[in-house]
């Protein structure tokens, strides 16, 4: 009888010692929030419901949550613009358990702004530099767009694959000439003789020109005493006036967002007799950044913002929801800032409402 009692203690102490390391188990969720239309979307709030999990979801609209524990759980995402969503998981293994999340918008779409290039006033240190880039004549250019897509690791590597170059280590020569070529940097003519180019890091340099023949770069740029007849390389560094934003994720589709606020008091698309619009006769008009107008690059922004009671767009609520390069966003976020919108209205009052809008943006067309 005793030994009967201590192998049932026994056996009770194994079951309540499993029980306990099950509990104690935990895995991850990993995850992603698309909309109705594929996109991602970045900002949404998800929640382990009973968990004390919470996470939210990046620019490029994936999210991560570690520590949860085995079992079923459910997910809830909810954004402003869109209509919550829940998912049931069950995370039973050590390997994350993937989710994903498709969001209904409830946004206030507005029409989608063309903002169709035409040929801006260059300014600053860098007007010179993109009136040729835009023109493309003479020289050989290498844009910031390619810097960071080929990520090298030399200045020299960039030069390697140009038409009439010859690069030996840190060495470069034009056209099997024996002289080194004459350098400029901002526009300053460094010192004669070899200048080892691999000095500047790539990541720092905004644009390249290379003029290959002695007469081929602007004559402000050609020396003296025949100076550039070993050819000539123009460097443009990075600064203040080339940082307006957040370099994009690798792909570029996506920029960093600020989510419009969060209140009951903002009406979405559902809520409203009439929705929020551009003011009867007036156009949007969006400035094409130089930089992306030189190098004929075309792209995309899709903005959420608030239009307030008094038809303009609320201070501090515009966000962006995908962007193909910050500039396209600033540009979009400085015009959306003097736009005339007329008011969303509820009962004939006028509300504040949550908008959303496309801006595509395409360079003219034709040969450069």
């Amino acid at each position: 009888m005793l030994h009967a009692r201590i192998a049932s203690a026994l056996a009770s102490s194994v079951l309540l010692a499993a029980a306990g390391g099950a509990q104690s188990l935990r895995g991850s969720i990993a995850g992603v929030v698309i909309d109705t239309a594929g996109s991602r979307v970045p900002g949404v709030d998800v929640n382990a419901v009973g968990a004390g999990l919470r996470t939210r979801s990046g620019g490029d609209g994936t999210f991560a949550l570690a520590g949860v524990p085995f079992g079923p759980l459910t997910l809830e995402a909810r954004r402003l613009g869109f209509r919550p969503e829940t998912v049931a998981v069950t995370v039973s293994s050590a390997s994350a358990t993937t989710v994903t999340f498709r969001l209904r918008p409830i946004a206030e779409r507005l029409e989608t702004v063309e903002v169709k290039g035409s040929r801006p006033r260059y300014t600053g240190r860098l007007a010179g530099y993109h009136e040729r880039l835009a023109a493309s004549t003479g020289g050989y250019f290498i844009t910031r767009a390619r810097i960071d897509q080929q990520n090298p690791r030399q200045l020299t590597d960039l030069l390697r694959n140009v038409p009439g170059i010859e690069v030996t280590r840190s060495r470069v020569r034009m056209r099997s000439r024996t002289c080194a070529p004459l350098i400029w940097l901002d526009g300053f003519q460094m010192p004669a003789g070899e200048v080892d180019l691999n000095t500047f890091p790539p990541r720092s340099i905004e644009g390249i020109e290379v003029y290959t023949s002695a007469t081929g770069a602007p004559s402000r740029y050609q020396g003296t005493r025949d100076q550039s007849r070993c050819g000539t390389i123009l460097l443009w560094s990075r600064g203040a006036d080339t940082e307006l934003g957040e370099a994009p994720p690798p792909g570029g589709q996506t920029a960093a967002i600020r989510p419009p606020p969060a209140t009951r008091a903002v009406f979405t698309a559902d809520e409203v007799d009439v929705g929020a619009h551009l003011a009867g006769g007036t156009s949007f008009a969006v400035d094409y950044p130089a930089e992306l107008f030189a190098a004929r690059t075309s792209g995309l922004v899709v903005a959420e913002f608030v239009v307030d009671t008094a038809g303009r767009a609320e201070a501090g609520s515009f966000g962006v929801m995908s962007s193909s390069h910050p500039l396209f966003a600033a540009a979009v976020e400085s015009a959306v800032r003097g736009a005339p919108f007329e008011p969303a209205r509820v009962a004939g009052r006028a509300v504040r409402q949550l908008v959303r809008m496309q801006f595509r943006f395409e360079p003219p067309q034709g040969r450069r």
